[in-house]
């Protein structure tokens, strides 16, 4: 094991690199020797309000090791301090650089609970013919910031990690002056047409998967985009970094075999 500038250790088979982007820190997580097979935007959740966490990094790191590919992961600017109007600008320009001529077919974007949301919003709000990522891997999002759902108050007793009256507070955090139902907060009110590939993780004891179920429903019909949502039984809100066990096993493996690595190279 090495360190590293992410705060802690990596397998040795990896290596991390920090770098600045218009004052931004950005670390990118990849293979220690050869080239990667391919660059992942991952952009990490925390309700807009927390940094990046230990678990991301376990997270990013198994499935850096796994896939063999780059992780390029933002620390960008958070709430109460800053609102999506100081930070989708920065990330679009973020994206466009590393989007240059990439590859399609081996970029994806990907993140958990407010990161998942912010990166379909991200891949939503780009105009017409500029390059999309094959892969979009959303665990847990945040799908609509208005907490409107019926099925939400009900599942909410379920709940140990998310309340409808915290996230409210974040949503009026993050959106500044704006309306928490635009798409850059709610993406379930976003175009749906070709979002590439789409896969969405989630467990049933989120107040947020109600949500989840109802944009897959949505995009049922959209052209140009694949949407598949797992489901996961009393798997909690981003269970993939919270909760080891034969559920997360099973996230891990899915989006390995997403990314076109082999599913037997894992890293445990």
């Amino acid at each position: 094991m090495t360190g590293n500038s992410t705060g802690g250790p990596l397998p040795g088979r990896l290596q991390t690199e920090r770098s600045e982007f218009e004052g931004w820190p950005v670390h990118t997580v990849r293979p220690a020797t050869g080239d990667a097979r391919g660059h992942v935007l991952y952009l990490h959740g925390g309700g807009y309000v927390s940094p990046l966490q230990p678990a991301h990094w376990d997270l990013i790191a198994r499935l850096a090791a796994r896939t063999g590919r780059a992780f390029v992961v933002p620390d960008f600017p958070l709430a109460p301090g800053h609102t999506h109007h100081d930070v989708f600008p920065t990330l679009r320009r973020l994206y466009d650089q590393l989007s240059d001529g990439t590859d399609p077919d081996t970029f994806a974007v990907m993140g958990d609970s407010t990161g998942a949301t912010m990166g379909l919003a991200l891949v939503q709000s780009l105009p017409p013919g500029q390059p999309r990522p094959r892969d979009l891997v959303l665990m847990s999002p945040w799908l609509d910031a208005t907490l409107t759902n019926p099925e939400i108050r009900a599942l909410e007793p379920h709940d140990p990690i998310s309340s409808t009256e915290n996230l409210s507070r974040f949503a009026r955090w993050w959106a500044g002056r704006a309306d928490v139902a635009t798409p850059l907060l709610s993406p379930i009110n976003g175009p749906l047409e070709n979002l590439g590939r789409v896969a969405i993780f989630a467990g049933t004891n989120d107040i947020l998967t109600p949500d989840a179920r109802r944009l897959a429903q949505l995009a049922a019909e959209a052209t140009g985009t694949e949407m598949t949502l797992h489901e996961y039984p009393d798997m909690i809100h981003a269970f993939m970094l919270l909760r080891p066990g034969a559920e997360t096993d099973a996230v891990l493996a899915e989006i390995t075999r997403r990314l076109d690595a082999d599913p037997g190279a894992v890293e445990r």
